[in-house]
């Protein structure tokens, strides 16, 4: 009797499981579409064994009582999910930059820079229209408003680039706060799974098909990693940062960079302080090439660049004395320092195509307007050892202080070069006045003197530093134009698009322009030096500008400069653009090989659905069988 009533058990067991097979079935089907799912999978084993007896060999001869369902688990494979997490964090990288490219290309004009390009063109002709009649004051009034429309549209599109660097802002704000509330629910999660699964009864199978899907979408945002334990939680680190621990979240933040207003992102509660390393250009090999939210930050870069930010590598000629005798030792000491100011541009600006782009741009602007400035107020170098003072020991500057003018006597410096620049058509025929100026800082500082000052010139002959004046009493004074130097760490002391303006007197008074020559020369009143020194500006048009980068060896002249800035731009789109469809194509790939181990296919579950029904019909048709043993069995004992 024992043995038919374990039997029936043996019977009851195989409904059971039969049942518990057709409903994880259902599940299944009823959520086909269900974005994040996964399939689920009963897990069967065998119940304890009766032992019987023992048989001739000595062996036990066992009964079994049946089966259970162990547990309901999902199929996923976790190697397939991190491979997964990391390709769609690097297109969704990518694909940043790609949409900062098209932005930045937007801003230009056209795809291919024609609005801008038409600048230069415009204030290439107007010098050429000037060098023909350099006495008709229209053209030199023309000139102006061109020289002044060209630098307002550049300024224009320099301001675009640096407001949309700030704009940014909103995105990684909003991208920090979407990811501060997955770590939120992730750890919310963790704590439900836990308790759910603490007895050992039942897997949250439901939540841990949540907490897979916001690791999917985190993985948008940044890299990270993350590891379970066994009670079920999972600890998340983002650029091996804790993020999230078992119920515990921790928080990003946005910090803004005093100097600019750009957002940086910062760890608020773990001590780890800035979020992402941005001290070296990002690599596929280091990671550091995944996630919107560092593709953000690269793209953006970490400053509103200038043409300071573009190193320029020395020039042996430049290392050759007077005598024609090669420094060597300075030559290495300063290819070095380039070699270093490479590399951190590599790491900085250069990584970044809005800050390269800013640099460049600010560049070529700013080699049109020196090349201009020092057309119409030409300098000369001046080595302080060969000054002569004669008698000049002071000199009073504009503003009524003494300068000492021993302080000439070392270094080098620049001032005007007064015997040859031209001069203004006024009355006065002024010198010295340039068309671009710095915003707060002069061209010149003015020192007035007693006494002349001279110089050498290349084949040693005295030259006179300072021009003479001679008022209406007949008194003589000299005038020092002393060139105030850029300082690339003060953007007012810079020609850059950030402080530049037109010269605010030409603007008022045109005849200030030098067109006429010097009287030193004998040609006073002439304007035929006018005509050569616009066409020796408009040949400086045609040589080299310099570098692009300063990891290629080209040079270009002005036009070509732009049109390979506005190419290379493209380029690297275009590059991107490659790396998102390849990017995609992968992750798709991926997700697809996920889906044939994680995705339900209703085929397959509808042949299950067979299996556990016949299994239930089995199971049901067993425990007839021994219910009709059993009544036989009674009825006959009666």
């Amino acid at each position: 009797m024992g043995s038919l009533f374990t039997s029936f058990n043996t019977g009851v067991s195989g409904l059971h499981t039969a049942q518990s097979g057709l409903n994880t079935t259902s599940h299944n089907l009823a959520n086909v579409k269900t974005k994040g799912y996964t399939r689920q999978q009963n897990i069967q084993t065998d119940r304890y064994y009766q032992n019987v007896k023992v048989a001739v060999d000595g062996s036990q001869i066992q009964t079994g009582l049946g089966t259970t369902v162990s547990a309901i688990r999902q199929i996923r494979d976790a190697f397939l999910d991190k491979e997964y997490h990391l390709e769609t964090g690097r297109q969704a990288f990518y694909e940043k930059l790609s949409e900062t490219s098209g932005e930045i290309e937007d801003i230009f004009g056209e795809t291919e820079g024609m609005e801008f390009r038409n600048n230069l063109q415009s204030l290439w002709n107007v010098m050429q229209e000037m060098a023909n009649n350099p006495e008709d004051i229209t053209k030199r009034r023309l000139f102006v408003s061109t020289a002044e429309s060209f630098l307002e549209t550049a300024q224009n599109i320099y301001t675009q680039l640096n407001t949309y660097q700030v704009s940014l802002n909103k995105e990684i704000s909003e991208q920090v706060d979407r990811i501060n509330t997955i770590g939120e629910t992730i750890a919310y999660y963790n704590k439900e799974i836990v308790k759910i699964e603490a007895g050992g009864v039942e897997n949250a199978n439901d939540y841990r098909d949540a907490r897979n899907l916001l690791l999917d979408e985190l993985a948008t945002y940044t890299n990270f990693n993350y590891q379970e334990d066994e009670k079920g939680s999972i600890q998340v680190y983002i650029e091996n940062a804790l993020f999230v621990d078992a119920g515990v979240s921790y928080h990003l933040g946005c910090e803004k960079i005093p100097e600019n207003g750009f957002y940086t992102v910062r760890w608020l509660d773990n001590g780890y302080g800035d979020a992402f390393d941005t001290s070296e250009a990002y690599s596929t090999e280091r990671k550091t090439d995944v996630g919107s939210l560092r593709g953000i930050l690269t793209a953006r870069g970490l400053k509103i660049a200038s043409y300071a930010d573009i190193p320029d590598e020395p020039q042996k000629e430049d290392f050759i004395d007077d005598a024609g005798v090669f420094d060597e030792t300075a030559y290495k000491v300063a290819k070095n320092k380039y070699e270093a100011e490479v590399s951190v541009y590599n790491n900085t600006t250069g990584n970044s195509i809005i800050t390269q782009i800013q640099a460049q741009f600010d560049r070529l602007i700013h080699n049109v307007v020196t090349k201009i400035n020092d057309a119409f107020a030409p300098n000369i170098e001046i080595n302080g050892d060969q000054v002569n003072l004669d008698a000049a020991t002071t000199g009073t500057t504009a503003d009524g202080e003494t300068f000492d003018l021993t302080k000439l006597t070392g270094g080098k410096y620049k001032v005007l070069d007064v015997i040859n620049c031209p001069v203004g058509a006024d009355d006065h025929e002024t010198i010295g006045t340039e068309v671009f100026s710095r915003g707060q800082v002069d061209r010149y500082q003015k020192i007035t003197l007693d006494e002349q000052i001279y110089g050498k010139d290349a084949d040693g002959n005295d030259i006179p530093l300072a021009q003479k004046i001679v008022d209406a009493d007949g008194n003589e004074t000299y005038t020092l134009y002393l060139y105030n130097e850029e300082n690339e760490n003060d953007i007012d002391w810079m020609y850059t698009l950030n402080s530049m303006v037109i010269n605010k007197e030409l603007t008022a008074d045109y005849s200030l322009l030098e067109v006429k020559a010097n009287p030193a020369l004998g040609l006073d009143g002439a304007y035929a030096f006018g005509q050569n020194l616009f066409q020796d500006l408009l040949q400086s048009w045609d040589e080299n500008l310099g570098v692009l980068d300063p990891n290629s060896q080209a040079s270009y002249n002005f036009d070509d400069y732009y049109t390979n800035m506005i190419g290379g731009l493209g380029i690297r789109g275009n590059d991107w653009n490659n790396m998102v469809d390849y990017q995609t194509s992968l992750a798709e790939s991926i997700e697809d090989r996920r889906q044939q181990v994680a995705g339900v296919s209703s085929d397959e579950e509808l042949v299950n659905m067979m299996k556990y029904q016949h299994a239930y019909n089995a199971a049901s048709r067993y425990i007839n069988t021994i219910d009709s043993m059993l009544e036989t069995l009674i009825e006959r004992l009666g």
